[in-house]
């Protein structure tokens, strides 16, 4: 087993947080998975290529980069976005 130690930003590990508490509420137990143990869960539950896509559709969105076999689709058609 590899142990890694990886700093989150606040926000993204108060969902984690928060996760832990709603699930503690609704399981109704004291010993509810840790925060921690819900972040092991979600990155167990991925495959090399599911983190890869992930990344690839983040960076993607980020930089306007094509999604690939994708169609462009459009919420309006093209000719209608310069209309009053």
């Amino acid at each position: 087993m590899i142990h890694i130690t990886v700093a989150l930003p606040d926000e993204v590990a108060q969902h984690y947080y928060t996760a832990s508490e709603k699930l503690s509420e609704a399981l109704e137990v004291r010993n509810a998975p840790t925060a921690q143990t819900l972040m092991r869960f979600m990155l167990a539950g991925f495959t090399a290529e599911d983190i890869a896509e992930h990344f690839d559709r983040a960076l993607r969105n980020i930089t306007g980069a094509p999604m690939p076999d994708e169609t462009d689709t459009y919420v309006f058609s093209p000719e209608f976005e310069n209309m009053p």
